[in-house]
Parts: structure tokens; C-alpha cells; sequence
């Protein structure tokens, strides 16, 4: 049944008439949810993802399910496949969105666990932020997941890139993704000292700055033009 409504959905999508005003954005690396309306982001959210092991899916969905206070049916690789009723121990927390068959952005009931890649594949997020954002979305509203592990910070004193765990192992802090993130920035950032490929591994996030403006008198000729906000939609770079 799920999966009919799933399709249903796309459908409806494809076809333009589903809802077409707001969108969630998920970078699974960046364990961040971000609500996007008519182009603007509206909030971020920090989430917990699936484990290396049950890794959650990448690509382009779509809410298709809600339902609050939901029942929890474990799977296959639990010995106790005992419905787990709402409440306190129910691990889906108060809200559930399905954007894939079996995958849900859904509440908690284990906070410490977010900014975590400990799910099942599915999103979690704090229980709070789940009704929050259960009141937001429509049936329809478009799901995008990403895996990126490489963003470009445009702060004052210059372009950074932000290099994010590689959590699944996928190898796409790569020099060849770099260079297609910092192509649309280039005219604004013209002295580049590229960063030294491959980048080391890290546990947590870091930063390198690559880029900075050239000091030009103000109102002269070849002034680089204003920094400008990325599309939200596009997500990377973010500016700070």
C-alpha cells in the first residue's frame, strides 16, 4: 500500500500538480535537515542519519505519508517483532513522514542520538523539531537527499572550503567535486590557492580558506562584484 502511494505521489510531482511551494533539503554527511519555501531557507534542523551499515537513501522523493503518534513495527533483525504502541518507548517519537517505503524523517525518543549516523536509514530529528516540522510539509512536498562531503563558506575575509567525515566511505572529497562547486564562485574570488588533493580524513568538520578578493579602490575599474547568496535550492555554497 505504501508503495502505491508512493508512486501516486510521484506522479502528481512529475506531472506539477503536487505542492510546489516548499522542499526539504538533506545532506546526509552534514547531519542537516534545512526547510526551503519559494527559494529561501526557512530553518535547519539537525538530524541523525542511517549507520554506514543501513545507510540512508540518496536521491529525489517525496512526502507521502503522515501520521502522528505512530506505531513502531520493528523489522527483520529484531528477535522481538512486538508492535511498540506511541509513547515513551516508541522510537519513532511523535511524528512520522515517509518519503521512500519504509523510510521515514520521524521524532525520538533517544535525543543524545542526533548528529549521529545510528538510524536504520531513516531521518531522525528531535522530537520537537519533528512536530515542527510535521505542521510545515504536505503530502507531495519534494524530499532531496545528498551525500556531500565537500562545501564552499564564503565568509569576509575569504572563500573557505568545509570538508565534512566521509561517514559512508564514498570518496567524494575529491579535487574534480571541489572545482565544480567553486566554477559559478570563480569571478567573484579571482586569487585562489587551491587546497592540496587529497584532502586528509577527519573525524569532525574543518575548515581550509582557499580564496580571498583582490584589494581594489572602491568604484575602480574590475571591481569584483557583491558576494550574493547561493540558491537555497542548490544548497552548497552557504555563506556564513
Amino acid at each position: 500500500m505504501r508503495l502505491v502511494l508512493c508512486l501516486i505521489v510521484l506522479w502528481t510531482i512529475f506531472c506539477g500538480t503536487s505542492h510546489a511551494g516548499s522542499e526539504i533539503y538533506i545532506n546526509i554527511p552534514e547531519y542537516k535537515l534545512t526547510l526551503i519555501d519559494k527559494g529561501q531557507v526557512v530553518k535547519s534542523y539537525d538530524i541523525a542519519v542511517g549507520t554506514p551499515y543501513e545507510q540512508t537513501p540518496v536521491g529525489s522523493f517525496a512526502v507521502f505519508l503522515k501520521q502522528e503518534y505512530p506505531v513502531w513495527y520493528p523489522g527483520a533483525k529484531f528477535a522481538d517483532r512486538t508492535p511498540v504502541p506511541p509513547g515513551p518507548d516508541n522510537p519513532l517519537g511523535s511524528r512520522w513522514m515517509e518519503f521512500a517505503p519504509s523510510y521515514g524523517i520521524h521524532g525520538t525518543n533517544v535525543d543524545w542520538s542526533i548528529s549521529y549516523p545510528v538510524s536504520g536509514g531513516c531521518i531522525r530529528m528531535h522530537d520537537a523539531d519533528a512536530r515542527e516540522l510535521y505542521e510545515r510539509v504536505d503530502i507531495g512536498t519534494p524530499v532531496t537527499v545528498v551525500y556531500e562531503t565537500l562545501l564552499l563558506v564564503e565568509k569576509k575575509d575569504g572563500l573557505y572550503i568545509k570538508v565534512l567525515p566521509d561517514i559512508y566511505g564514498r570518496r567524494t572529497s575529491s579535487r574534480e567535486r571541489f572545482l565544480a562547486l567553486f566554477s559559478p564562485l570563480a569571478a567573484r574570488w579571482p586569487t585562489l590557492r587551491e587546497p592540496v588533493f587529497p584532502l586528509k580524513d577527519a573525524d569532525d568538520v574543518y575548515e581550509v580558506k582557499f580564496a580571498a578578493r583582490e584589494i581594489l579602490p572602491a568604484g575602480g575599474p574590475g571591481m569584483a562584484p557583491a558576494a550574493r547568496p547561493a540558491s537555497p535550492s542548490t544548497m552548497p555554497p552557504v555563506p556564513e
